[in-house]
């Protein structure tokens, strides 16, 4: 009944909801409608319940199907047309009628693979008139060995082989697990029983309401769903240790492979925090009644947001305090954090179509830095964010980027929208509108599209619409001008005293690294602050004078809290202020200067040894945002040292690196202290890298005395901290010793955050017999799918073997291909890109190209063309910098 209250409110919300829209609200965003919703599947028959019975064993590569599917033909029709991909149809009949006066036809299956759909015509070839009906359907379907659809995780427990399925459904996956309306807007409750052998633990979105012995196996019944899109269906047969616990009344529990309860602490307590926080801030508790995560040992990448079943790779989930660092607890709380948040956003709230994806990923992206920043000030979270938000400028200032809301997004492609510009631009977006409208006002509004739109479909039109009217605000017109055009602006800024104010003039355009681009204007709010003066202006055409009290000698800072998502170009004398008061400005003001300034000598703005001058004011900084500067720097480092690989200029650029950073980590010393904050343990590590990666001999001699306690990690010996970067300095030289002893703990590793670590080793090596050796590792099957496909770009980081993994690649593309899937973010689609992606050839890029679209076809240009995009952009960098910055190097890298 719920369902059905759902559709009938959404067909007659649309009729009004253009009269309820504020007059600024842009046309290109409505309120949700089914009737204007543009869907795969014909609008003409809707679901509303689904009860799926399945029969799962790990042991087997099979698995049964009985699903019965109630809809409603709301016209006459002559077929229903549902999802199925990879399964065998056995039997498929309509029924009508209940209380011993059912009628039942029988159903011809026409198998659409182009479209992944079942084309279900009645048998007597009479049509089906509108009505309510019950779809049944028996069916089979293959078990993946990749990380999507119901895939099977091979993995170890206590040196013994173990087996588990899990599902990835997300995005248009659920169609190989049961035939389906498979797409966001059709939501259905769904009723899951699970026939799987005695001894093993079935899980689910919902409760266990009951299980039954049936012969050598158990049938496991869970209680219904509320209505839901089809991609958050979860389930999962295996043998688990169990960490229980609660928050706010809500059972909580965290399962993992056996033996490694204990590791799920920390994500316990994270949970613990960021549910009832949620609940607190959007004025709505979680709507389940229980909160299942699970971490799964291998084949997948990254979480999924299951309502009630979040699943993870374990290194997302799972933290040994004896073997993982600060940034694993970091990057736990963020995912956690994130996954959670999607309980509201895209679970109880969920997106039209995959076009409004970004509603679901942009603002679980943005809670959980809002989580960050409450629970652990300490970790500079908008300071951090604006480090990782450099590379996705970066590709937004180039030709192969995209708009937050691109328009129509076909289902062959779909893992292009879940990039760097959903999750980073959108989010960055909407932490820029937030401080624009108010942190308060921006929540109001954001509990009244929940309360409006809950077990609802919505759109961006629904959002901005209360979040507009809350604020008395032309939301929906800002917004667009940031999520419906791609690119972002360049400010340019100049200030002058008069009559005893400061005048700013502000000028706008889309900033371009390489050829100019089309685009703008974007409606900027930027905040400027001056002295103890701060003001938020709306810059919405190309230029705006404005006006702030006094004339202080301190410096004009534009982009002021570093929430805005553009670039500042300050004229000549605001640049040397600022960079003579670097030390004094505020830390956000400090990165956002920082990141701009490469920016602008990426783009050519500016010369490239202006930055490097820039970061002389790194040591005179004495505060916490000292650490993520430093950071930030070596990052950019990384950069340029891959754009000057193999010029004249590359040693004296890492000579240069060697003399910024090394007297950093001689600060901060080897050992850390006790009580260290977890910044400055994160910052060593990075400083280790990095100068191990500009062959800086006293470090990797350093780390090579530490290699052996990096190997046997215990209590009380070398800090978890330092194992990654131990290892990753160890292997840029790694001895024929030390590469066996990590290629064989690799092998035998049964956790996926040691395999990454051991892995990020053995890849920095420069030997080729031993890059030829780790890539015939791909293929011998003894690791995790995801982490052999992922192999070859590991090694290609290094501008040295790119040819290599390359050539390896295009080699082995239907066997990388299978191990790397479809997955979510594209999996097989990034394989020849990932491969040539350090390259700074564009004759490379070019033949990536070819290549590309001979193995992959249409679905991975986009991919193709991004990396492609960034090493044109790279080489351009290489051309122009090579020389100048050469000469230049040795006069400004000294403190």
């Amino acid at each position: 009944m719920r369902t059905q209250n759902f559709w009938t409110a959404a067909l007659s919300w649309g009729s009004v909801a253009l009269w309820l829209a504020l007059p600024l609200a842009a046309s290109s965003q409505p309120r949700f409608d089914l009737r204007s919703t543009v869907t795969r599947l014909p609008t003409t028959v809707l679901p509303s319940h689904v009860q799926l019975a399945l029969d799962l064993d790990p042991a087997l590569d099979t698995f049964k199907g009985e699903v019965t599917v109630q809809l409603q033909a709301r016209q006459r029709v002559a077929e229903i047309e549902i999802h199925a991909k990879d399964l065998q149809a056995e039997v498929a009949q309509l029924q009508v009628g209940a209380h011993g006066q059912t009628r039942t036809r029988s159903l011809q299956v026409q198998v659409d693979a182009a479209r992944s759909t079942w084309h279900l015509l009645p048998a007597d070839g009479q049509p089906i008139a509108a009505g309510r009906y019950r779809l049944h359907i028996r069916y089979s379907g293959q078990v993946r060995r990749s990380g999507e659809g119901l895939y099977r995780v091979d993995h170890k427990v206590r040196g013994q082989p173990a087996r588990m399925l899990a599902t990835q459904l997300e995005a248009v996956e659920a169609r190989r697990l049961l035939p389906v309306f498979d797409e966001p807007v059709f939501r259905s409750v769904f009723a899951l029983s699970v026939l799987a052998p005695q001894g093993l633990e079935v899980l689910s979105n919902m409760p266990r309401l009951r299980a039954t012995a049936a012969g050598t196996k158990v049938r496991h019944d869970f209680a219904p769903t509320p209505p839901m899109p089809s991609y958050l269906l979860a389930v999962t047969v295996g043998r688990f240790d169990v960490l229980q616990d609660q928050v706010s009344g809500t059972p909580l529990r965290i399962f993992t492979a056996p033996g490694k309860r204990e590791q799920a602490r920390f994500a316990m307590a994270v949970t613990q925090q960021v549910l009832p926080f949620y609940g607190r801030y959007f004025g709505r508790a979680y709507a389940l009644p229980k909160l299942d995560q699970i971490a799964v040992p291998g084949t997948r990448d990254g979480a999924m947001e299951d309502w009630g079943l979040i699943s993870y790779v374990e290194d997302a989930l799972l933290y040994d305090a004896t073997r993982s660092g600060p940034d694993t607890q970091r990057g736990i709380f963020s995912v956690v954090a994130h996954e959670v948040a999607h309980q509201w956003f895209g679970n109880l709230v969920s997106v039209a179509s995959w076009n409004e994806i970004w509603l679901n990923e942009a603002f679980a992206t943005w809670m959980q830095n809002k989580a960050s920043e409450h629970f652990h000030p300490e970790w500079q979270t908008v300071l951090r964010n604006r480090r990782g938000l450099e590379r996705t400028m970066a590709r937004d200032a180039s030709a192969a980027t995209r708009a937050i809301r691109s328009g129509p997004v076909s289902e062959a492609s779909v893992f292009e929208v879940f990039d760097d510009i959903t999750y980073g631009k959108g989010g960055a977006v909407l932490s820029m509108l937030e401080q624009w409208i108010g942190e308060e006002t921006f929540r109001r509004g954001l509990v009244a599209y929940m309360a409006d739109r809950a077990f609802k479909p919505a759109t961006a039109g629904d959002l901005w619409f209360h979040i507009g009217r809350v604020a008395s605000q032309p939301v929906a017109a800002v917004a667009a001008s940031w999520t419906d055009q791609p690119g972002l602006p360049l400010v340019q800024v100049s200030a002058s005293c008069e009559a005893g104010a400061t005048v700013v003039m502000l000028k706008q355009s889309r900033f371009a690294v390489g050829d100019p681009l089309p685009g703008g204007p974007w409606r900027v709010p930027v905040r400027l602050a001056h002295g103890t003066a701060d003001r938020t202006v709306m810059l919405d055409g190309e230029s705006l004078r404005a006006e702030l009290p006094g004339c202080s000698r301190q410096p004009l800072r534009a982009n002021a809290g570093g929430r805005g998502y553009y670039i500042v170009e300050y004229d000549k004398p605001l640049r040397e202020q600022l960079a003579a008061d670097f030390a004094t400005l505020p830390p956000a003001d400090r990165a956002v200067l920082l990141s701009d300034s490469f920016a602008l000598a990426d783009a050519g703005r500016q010369a490239m040894a202006a930055h490097v001058q820039l970061l002389r004011a790194l040591p005179r900084v004495q505060d916490a945002s000292r650490t993520t500067l430093y950071a930030m720097a070596a990052s950019q480092w990384r950069r340029l040292d891959l754009a000057l690989h193999g010029t004249s200029a590359q040693a004296p650029l890492r000579q240069a690196g060697r003399a910024l950073f090394g007297p950093e980590l001689s600060r901060l010393g080897w050992d850390p202290a006790a009580g260290e904050d977890s910044e400055v343990q994160s910052l060593r590590a990075t400083l280790i890298e990095r100068l191990a990666e500009l062959d800086d001999a006293p470090t990797i001699a350093a780390a090579r005395q530490r290699f052996a306690a990096a190997m046997a990690p215990r209590a009380g010996g070398l800090a978890p901290s330092l194992r990654g970067a131990v290892m990753a300095a160890v292997g840029h030289d790694a001895t024929a010793e030390e590469f066996d002893a990590m290629l064989a703990a690799l092998l035998a590793a049964d956790s996926q955050e040691e395999r990454w670590l051991l892995l990020g080793g053995l890849a920095k090596g420069h030997d080729a017999a031993q890059a030829d050796r780790l890539l015939v590792t791909a293929l011998s099957g003894r690791l995790p799918p995801n982490i052999s496909a992922w192999l070859p770009t590991m090694l290609a980081n290094d501008p040295q073997h790119t040819a290599r993994a390359y050539a390896f690649v295009l080699a082995n593309w239907p066997v990388l291909a299978q191990l790397a899937g479809t997955g979510p973010f594209g999996g097989q689609h990034w394989l020849l890109p990932n491969a040539a992606g350090a390259s700074n050839d564009a004759a490379l890029a070019q033949a990536m190209l070819e290549d590309q679209r001979r193995l992959a076809g249409e679905a991975g240009a986009s991919a193709a063309a991004k990396v492609a995009s960034t090493i044109r952009m790279r080489q351009r960098l290489r051309d122009r910098e090579a020389e100048p910055l050469a000469a230049a190097l040795p006069g400004v890298t000294q403190p």
